[in-house]
């Protein structure tokens, strides 16, 4: 794999590790009394399901 690619491959594989172990969200919802719930909308937890599938794919060619 070139080495660009390999830092791309990398740098995409840090960031969803990043999102799982960081517990990321993209959206907030009020609760009310001053409390607000965070979640990830459908569109970014689609978003990172597709690089976590496309990551492993590579994965297998970068080993």
């Amino acid at each position: 794999m070139k080495d660009e690619y390999l830092t791309l491959f990398e740098a995409a594989r840090d960031l969803v590790t990043y999102i799982d172990k960081e517990h990321v969200f993209d959206k907030a919802g009020d609760m009310g009394c001053g409390g607000f719930d965070t979640y990830q909308s459908d569109a970014f937890y689609d978003l990172i399901a597709e690089a976590r599938k496309a990551l492993s794919e590579v994965e297998v060619t970068v080993e």
